[in-house]
């Protein structure tokens, strides 16, 4: 008795087929990286400017409260601390204007630079950052804190982040940038 064996045709996929699949998922995940990235530098900025944010405005409230006025505690020009970059940095010591408003640091490390700028009804100067957010002296006293903060590492366009005794909301500009 014979046997006729007939060779079954293989199932499975071929190695063409798994280096298309493969070159299909590496393309996803590059086109997907630099929106991820960016969306984690945008949490990590927009978490740590609320806290510091938050802890300058009771400092200033505070601060006016018990001097009746808000106190500035540098420029556009003169933040703290001195570099704005992607990693965090460790905060030794404040300056003068921070001790005096008993800021209490929400984190110990920090990314952006900050400053809280003040005047009152008759004086102060509204800087051209403050302005690009459109604030105006309001008629009273006054304050804005701005934050400036390179989060992805190029200089050519930063994070900005803008609050007021105005508004309380915190505006952004190029946010995760």
């Amino acid at each position: 008795m014979k046997r006729c064996t007939k060779r079954k045709a293989q199932a499975g996929i071929t190695m063409l087929e798994v280096m298309i699949a493969v070159a299909v998922v590496g393309i996803l995940v590059k086109l997907a990286l630099p929106s991820l990235a960016g969306s984690s530098r945008k949490v990590k900025g927009d978490t740590e400017v609320n806290a510091f944010m938050t802890e300058l405005r009771m400092k200033q409230e505070q601060f006016h409260l018990e001097n009746g006025r808000y106190l500035s505690t540098g420029t556009e020009s003169t933040m703290f601390p001195a570099t704005a970059q992607p990693q965090q940095l460790a905060i030794t010591t404040m300056p003068a204007e921070w001790n005096q408003l008993r800021v209490n640091l929400p984190e110990a490390q920090a990314r952006c630079q900050y400053v809280a700028i003040a005047g009152n009804k008759l004086s102060g100067t509204i800087g051209t950052v403050a302005a690009s957010f459109g604030f105006s002296n309001p008629g009273r006293d006054w304050y804005y804190i701005l934050a400036h903060c390179d989060l992805d590492g190029d200089a050519a366009v930063d994070s900005w982040y803008f609050t007021s005794s105005k508004d309380a909301a915190i505006q952004k500009l190029n946010p995760g940038r």
